[in-house]
């Protein structure tokens, strides 16, 4: 049943009259005329009768008005419901955060939803190795991770390297030094380490540094998530770790120290990272060119 014949068949009701519908659909009336009998035709029933200068819907032709109705405003609803989904389609960013870096990238989510607030995003926190991962399969369109330790295949934006802090338990040190504390000197304490879950990175980095200095440190765990890591030493955990200064607030220890390190070696350096068939993602080019961190 072709929609236009409802259409038309709908304003002939409404007005009473072929004419004067016609004259409101902008078109002749013979035309008009020959779309109702056409209409009648593929019903095989009569849909008006004839009363003075008007004409009426007979039975059929109310019950068919209403239902032409309806569905008119069906495909109406429809049509103005697929145009407001086209205009208003979702622009989504895949985004992969490290672990060792989820204080650090804060202020640039933020800055990103607060600058976008229609665009959606899809964050993948996790080991930057894995990340990495993510990234050569397509799964996320950018990391932000620990620089790649070998950066073939990856285009990346680097940022300032994060200062290095020890954290250590009160119950291994009860009195905080004054003094920044020697890097070699924390070999003699239970280490709590970061460690990538595959491949060679900062870990790898700190034992070297110890072993350079002829210090064979005790690793007694190694863990993926500084987060993890701060919490069990504050439940009570005996031992120290190397953090970068951002993820490591003060403030919220209450059962160790946060200490400056001499010589403090320059091993954490955030990037934004991609494949080379992949674009930069422009929302947060944005924020970096004007200067990331925020100041």
């Amino acid at each position: 049943m072709d929609l236009k014949r409802l259409k038309y068949f709908c304003k002939v009701v409404e007005q009473g009259s072929v004419s004067q519908a016609a004259r409101l659909l902008n078109m002749a009336q013979p035309p008009l005329s020959k779309r109702i009998q056409e209409l009648e035709e593929e019903l095989g029933v009569a849909l008006f009768v004839r009363n003075g200068n008007r004409i009426e819907p007979t039975n059929a032709g109310y019950h068919m008005y209403r239902r032409a109705c309806e569905i008119l405003r069906q495909v109406e609803d429809a049509t103005q419901e697929t145009i407001q989904i086209a205009h208003q389609e979702v622009r989504v960013l895949r985004i992969g955060l490290t672990h060792l870096f989820q204080r650090y990238f804060k202020p640039l989510f933020l800055e990103l939803h607060r600058r976008h607030p229609q665009v959606e995003l899809s964050i993948s926190v996790s080991d930057s190795s894995h990340l990495e991962s993510l990234l050569n399969d397509g799964l996320i369109d950018i990391a932000l991770i620990q620089k790649p330790y070998r950066s073939e295949g990856y285009d990346f934006v680097a940022f300032d390297p994060i200062k290095l802090v020890a954290v250590v338990s009160k119950k291994l040190l009860p009195e905080k030094p004054q003094d920044p504390f020697p890097y070699l000197a924390l070999g003699k304490y239970p280490l709590v380490l970061l460690h990538r879950a595959r491949d060679a990175g900062t870990y790898e980095i700190l034992l070297d540094l110890f072993r350079k200095g002829g210090v064979h440190p005790q690793v007694m765990m190694h863990i993926t998530q500084p987060g993890a890591i701060l919490d069990w030493l504050e439940s009570g955990l005996e031992g120290a770790t190397l953090l970068p200064c951002c993820e490591v607030d003060a403030s919220q220890l209450h059962n160790s120290h946060v200490l400056e390190v001499f010589p403090s070696p320059q091993i954490f350096f955030p990037a934004m990272v991609k494949t080379p068939m992949t674009p930069y993602v422009k929302e947060l080019m944005e924020i970096v060119s004007d200067g990331y961190p925020l100041r």
